[in-house]
């Protein structure tokens, strides 16, 4: 059975498709079979336990799973714990051999789930720990002849030993693979280990899922795939001191003074290589829960143990996959990739300053806009500056475009408006642009999109885009202003922006094809064969992870004097997926329901669902309620209520 999970309106399988075995700890919301025999059906406590143990066995196809569940010692009534302390281990703090312990918490094996995700997992209790000391309490200096538990924990190099006790799972194979496995951990801050039981060393930790707090542009939790997970452990570890590095480069640019000494930046990076150490086993950022996989390689017939370092790991089952390797199912996780911004702000707790959810940034005079004016199409955007050369832009996420180096597919798309300004003055202002870093030459690497229906791939292998590549046998300008436009090689069709509304724009890349539609419709298409010189589209994937400066509206890199486009910009969308004609204009329609009306001329305007002290009619001329959301007339236009 394959289990799915739905975020709000999302729908993820947590099995993918290649999964050979396949165990779920819950199934329709109930314990499985083999918790549910030592907990009952509900959950609770656990009724097979054996030498401080609770332990239940699991097995699909090729795979076998064993969750040991452990005690610690319970507290007294005075919230001491009642443990008789024997041999001295540390005279001078008191510490001493474990005798005996009178009273144990009870082990329990229960189903949970994470509230605001439709996320189930089983979880045990008891910390995994190597050893249990005695410690004698104390307070206000003096000791108080009572003693709680001290433990020792594993540590990475597996120098301390192993788990005796406590929460953790041991995984096997009788076949070469790799285990996915699903996890909830309850402080993502506390290190979370993946060990050969033989070596007794911690192996590299694969991650993906969500963290709480990293949520998406309207605020809902993201998915991340291992990749992003990383960037976010990286941001935590490493965020100080690449922000005091971007702050002196700043400077630099501006001749202003460094603010950060070189004294100050070595503190900074030794901090962050000290921190880096010791949370290399870290999942995300903080003490924050964290839900989702674990992804790991297993050699037949040896054991895997999955813990977290003094707290509890949640488990809600596992996929194992014969002949797979954990890098192959993490590109199957990863596979397809989404950015979507529609440009939101929020007010940074720190600088006062308005900046967007998913770190896009306004360079030069670029702003980000938000208004609740009526008739507005977009209630965010972004809005250029196109006064000047290589000046104002919007900067994106430097990992937007490398996802495609694992599908060979890309489809760039975002709503564009020209309003205030004329065709001559963005005849050659590209759209999109990308390059290795900012103020590098026109050379490799670089894409370009241009308003007037252009593209250029310059990276690692070019391409021209000709008019003998173009299906029509002659490249569409959809500029009047532009030079080419007497060319025998190019039609002119109309300026697309010249009427001042928005329009959406979408360019879709495979090895071999590229499209660029207007509205939804192909403006222009061009076949290439991927090979010859001027028809290589695939150093656009290969090299794609090089792209890291990544803007709309700004010309900043290029050695030409265009100006940057002045353009507006909203709900912008990349996929390293080519999109359909039949999924561009869906995507339409869920980014504006009104469009189609807009677009042939119908004056429409978008407005909340709110109480009105007029009559509003849907389009059957019937008389709506005040609660009521879709596509209404109301005082002779046609209205798109939210």
């Amino acid at each position: 059975m394959k289990k799915i999970f739905t975020l709000v309106g999302v729908t993820l399988m947590a099995m993918s498709a290649n999964a050979q075995d396949i165990y779920e700890s819950i199934v329709d919301g109930k314990l499985a079979p083999e918790f549910a025999a030592v907990a009952g059906e509900g959950g609770g406590v656990a009724n097979n336990i054996a030498d401080g143990k609770s332990i239940v066995t699991m097995t699909a196809g090729k795979a076998t799973v064993t969750a040991v569940g452990g005690t610690t010692p319970a507290n007294a009534d005075g919230g001491a714990q009642q443990i008789t302390p024997g041999e001295v281990i540390d005279a001078e703090n008191h510490i001493y051999e474990v005798q005996s312990v009178e009273a144990w918490n009870d082990i329990n094996w229960g189903l949970k789930n994470q509230g605001d995700i439709d996320f189930w997992y089983v979880t045990g209790t008891g910390n995994p720990y190597v050893k249990m000391n005695a410690v004698e309490n104390s307070k206000d200096g003096d000791w108080l002849g009572t003693y709680k538990a001290d433990y020792v924990y594993y540590e990475p190099d597996g120098s301390l030993g192993m788990p005796i006790t406590g929460l953790y799972y041991k995984f096997t194979a009788t076949a070469q693979g790799a285990f996915k496995v699903k996890v909830w951990a309850n402080k993502g801050n506390r290190k979370t280990f993946v060990v050969n039981a033989k070596t007794m060393k911690a192996e590299r930790l694969l991650a993906s899922g969500y963290i709480n707090g990293v949520n998406d542009a309207d605020g809902k939790k993201k998915l991340l795939t291992v990749e992003q997970v990383d960037s976010v452990h990286h941001i935590y570890i490493w965020g100080n001191y690449d922000n005091m590095v971007k702050q002196n480069e700043d400077a630099a640019a501006a001749g202003e003074e460094l603010p950060n000494s070189e004294e100050k930046l070595a503190e900074a990076k030794a901090s962050a290589e000290a921190m880096a150490i010791e949370r290399q086993y870290v999942i995300g950022n903080g003490n924050q829960n964290f839900w989702g996989w674990l992804t790991f390689d297993v050699d037949p017939g040896e054991e895997y143990w999955v813990f977290q370092h003094s707290s509890q790991i949640g488990f809600g089952g596992f996929e194992f996959h014969e002949g797979k390797t954990a890098e192959e199912l993490i590109t199957g996780i990863e596979a397809k990739y989404v950015y979507t911004t529609n440009f939101s702000t929020y007010e940074d707790d720190v600088t006062g300053e308005r900046v967007t959810w998913k770190g896009e940034k306004a360079v030069g005079k670029g702003q980000f806009v938000s208004t609740e004016e009526e008739g507005a199409v977009f209630g965010d955007y972004f809005q250029n500056d196109g006064t000047a050369v290589r000046t104002s832009y919007c900067l994106l996420p430097e990992d937007v475009l490398a996802h495609s180096a694992k599908t060979h597919e890309l489809t760039i798309a975002f709503w564009v408006s020209a309003e205030g300004f004329t065709p001559d003055q963005y005849t050659y202002a590209p759209m999109f642009t990308a390059y290795a870093q900012k103020n590098s030459p026109n050379t490799y690497p670089m894409l370009a999109l241009q308003s007037r229906g252009f593209a250029q791939v310059n990276n690692a292998g070019w391409c021209d885009f000709t008019a003998a590549n173009n299906v029509e046998g002659k490249n569409n300008l959809y500029n009047k202003n532009a030079w080419e436009a007497g060319d025998a090689n190019f039609k002119f069709v109309d300026n697309w922006l010249e009427d001042q509304k928005w329009h959406y724009y979408t360019a879709v890349f495979t090895d071999t094809n590229v499209k660029i539609f207007m509205d939804g419709e192909v403006k222009n298409e061009w076949n290439v064969d991927g090979v010859t010189d001027g028809q290589v589209v695939s150093g656009l994937f290969n090299n794609g992870a090089e792209l890291k400066y990544v803007c709309l509206g700004g010309n900043q890199a290029w050695d030409w004097n265009d100006n940057d486009s002045p353009f507006r910009f909203a709900r912008l969308l990349i996929k390293n997926t080519k999109m359909t004609q039949g999924e561009i204009k869906a995507q339409m329609t869920a980014d504006f329901p009104g469009w189609e009306e807009y677009a042939s001329g119908i004056e429409a305007i978008q407005v909340k669902a709110q109480p009105t002290t007029t009559a509003v009619y849907n389009m059957a001329g019937q008389q709506v309620s005040e609660g009521f959301k879709g596509l209404v007339i109301k005082n002779g236009k046609k209205v798109v209520i939210k």
